[in-house]
């Protein structure tokens, strides 16, 4: 009797747990959760896979790509504005933001700006807690293309 009883509190344990942090499943709960938070903090910055920025510091990797200039935090309302604030600045940075039907992009705010630039959230990359957005762009280090994924927390 004792055996079921632990084998069902650790069930219903887990099943909480992991109700507590449930990601999207779709773009539509994904846009919920983003619009839900006034302000998400960046959290962790990643080149090409590797770590260039945790725990509110810089982390160099020989030979890698090295981000000097980032937004700190960002948020999303429901109209499709996308805010965000590079480290140092006063004014915000101003973008865009669209639900498609299997991700949700960042733009640029400039119709008349060259297509390109996009970052793509994907509904499993968002949580109540946190998201991350990536993009691939030889911008950062041309010719070659680099992966680039920012991860972002809600403030505690």
């Amino acid at each position: 009797m004792n055996l079921i009883k632990t084998l069902t509190l650790l069930v219903l344990l887990c099943t909480a747990l992991v109700a507590c942090n449930k990601t999207a499943t779709d773009p539509t709960e994904a846009a919920e959760k983003l619009t839900g938070n006034p302000k998400w903090f960046i959290d962790e910055i990643y080149a090409n896979d590797a770590p260039v920025f945790k725990d509110g510091k810089r982390i160099e990797q020989f030979g890698g790509i090295s981000f000097e200039r980032y937004m700190e935090n960002v948020s999303f309302t429901r109209d499709g504005s996308f805010s965000g604030y590079f480290i140092g600045d006063a004014k915000p940075m101003y973008l865009k933001w669209k639900v498609n039907p299997k991700n949700i992009t960042v733009f640029s705010a400039d119709t008349a700006a060259a297509k390109g630039g996009e970052w793509h959230i994907d509904p499993k990359d968002v949580s109540d807690d946190a998201f991350s957005m990536k993009t691939q762009s030889t911008a950062y280090n041309y010719p070659q293309m680099t992966k680039v994924e920012l991860k972002f927390k809600k403030q505690k």
